[in-house]
Order: structure tokens, then sequence, then C-alpha cells
């Protein structure tokens, strides 16, 4: 079973790093370090590590890291930023399918931006995928280890990102991706995950410094650092670039950022779901 790629992440992963900053560091750093064995002895697995960003952000902060990635694009960018790093260890594979590690091999286990990925038209009901997942994770993680998940409720989905209400049908198609919290929470729960928390970085965005900017949505760069607009048609694609065209042209842009921010500032962008193996 493959993962599911609503976009060419083949191509997009040449620009991602432009667009995608490692955001929440502080809050892997505290699970991590809240588990049994020092942080420099730890091994920590990114599922789903993409272009390795988070991975190369913590190489000198823990023992050893593991990333598994299905697409090769994105694996081969991590790879040529990780390729003289000892203690960085990178593979290729699916999240859907059994992991191909030991039982008990990490103290941690974080999962970034990833489950919208692992989530068929045919199992937004259930979020199946997502549940087998942590099995997986919790098969393993060492007694007391940590699983983090980084994602987005529905509501951070329309409000978090001014460009959203550009494209709310693209918002609508892919927020059904993405597992409510409560069913996540629900799902950590029933697999006997426990001491569970969730965290709202409401500072901290995904795009960095490239995110408020008036004209982003008119490039592509901007664009491929978010698969939501992946899902938009040419049509609402081109009502989107109007309407930023008309409100650059108008200068009522600064007032639009500044109400759709003023959203986002209450509810963030991304959400910290931790759990912890008993």
């Amino acid at each position: 079973m493959n993962q599911i790629e609503y976009e060419n992440y083949h191509d997009t992963s040449k620009a991602y790093d432009n667009t995608r900053i490692p955001i929440g560091l502080e809050i892997y750093l505290g699970c991590f370090a809240s588990t049994p064995r020092p942080l420099f002895e730890q091994n920590i697995l990114d599922g789903g590590c993409g272009t390795g960003n988070y991975i190369q952000a913590l190489k000198e902060k823990v023992g050893h890291l593991y990333g598994l990635e299905l697409n090769g694009g994105m694996l081969a960018q991590a790879r040529e930023k990780c390729q003289n790093e000892a203690n960085i260890q990178l593979e290729q594979g699916s999240l859907l399918e059994p992991l191909p590690y030991h039982d008990e091999t990490f103290d941690g286990m974080m999962c970034n931006q990833v489950l919208h990925h692992l989530v068929a038209a045919s199992s937004q009901e259930h979020f199946e995928p997502v549940h087998q997942l942590i099995k997986e994770a919790q098969r393993v993680l060492r007694p007391q280890g940590v699983l983090v998940f980084n994602t987005n409720s529905h509501q951070q989905l329309y409000d978090g990102f001014w460009w959203a209400d550009l494209i709310p049908e693209a918002v609508g198609r892919i927020a059904k991706r993405f597992p409510p919290i409560e069913i996540m929470t629900s799902m950590l729960k029933e697999v006997g995950f426990h001491k569970i928390g969730i965290v709202v970085p409401v500072d901290a965005v995904l795009q960095g410094e490239n995110y408020l900017d008036p004209m982003g949505p008119l490039k592509k760069d901007f664009r491929d650092g978010d698969s939501t607009w992946s899902l938009a048609t040419d049509e609402e694609l081109e009502r989107a670039f109007e309407r930023v065209r008309s409100m650059n042209q108008e200068d009522s842009m600064v007032q639009y950022l500044e109400t759709r921010e003023n959203l986002r500032k209450n509810i963030g962008q991304t959400t910290f779901i931790f759990a912890y193996k008993k």
C-alpha cells in the first residue's frame, strides 16, 4: 500500500526547504528529554521525514536519528543534507506498512505534517491507516517512550493560514484527510498510550519569514510549501490569483492580512499531540 501523494513531491521537494521550517523543536526536545534515557543516548525516529529538516535541526541534540521517507525526491534531499553525519540513518519506506525496525528500538518517534498523507478517500471515516501507524509506533518504542505528532485541527486549517480563505474548497478537501484532534487522542488511548497531552505553539508558522508575502500565492515556490494548494482546481486557483492581484492593486491586502492574522494568533497553525508508552 502506498501513501497518498496528491501532488508531485519529487518536483516540489526541490523548493520545499525554501518555504518550510522546522517548528516546535523545543516541544520535541522537551518530550524526548522526559523519557528515561539521556538525550545523547537516545534513538529517535522521524516517520515521514521529508527533506530531513527536523533531523538536521536535532542532530546535535540527541544520540541517533532515524528517518523513514517514501518519496524518492524528498529522501534524496535529506540524504544530501545528512551524508556526512554518523548519527543519522535514512531509509526509504512507507508508514502504511509495518515499520522496518525491531521492537523497542526507539526512545521517541515524531511525525511532522504526515497524517493527511496516509488517509485516502475510502478511509476518512475511521482513519484506520493512522490507527495502524499508532500501533506500530507502540511496538517500536521502548517502555516509557514518547510518540509526538505535529498536525492541524480543522479550525487551524481554515483560519490558521491567511491564504486558506482564498481557496476554501481545497481546504475542505484536505480537511477530510486530517483526523480530528479528539479522534487522535481517542486512538492513542485505545492502543494503550497514556499521559496524552496537547501543545499549540500559537506564534509558530510553518512557512517562516516567507509566510506573510502578500504576493506569495502567485508564486509556485510559495504554493509548493503546502499541499493544500495542490487540491485546488485550475478555476479555483485563478480565482484566488485574481483576488490577490486585486487586493495588492487596491492597497487592501495589508488590512486583509491583519484580519486573517488576528485569527491565527488566537488558534495557532499547528497542534502537537504527545503520548507515552506504558
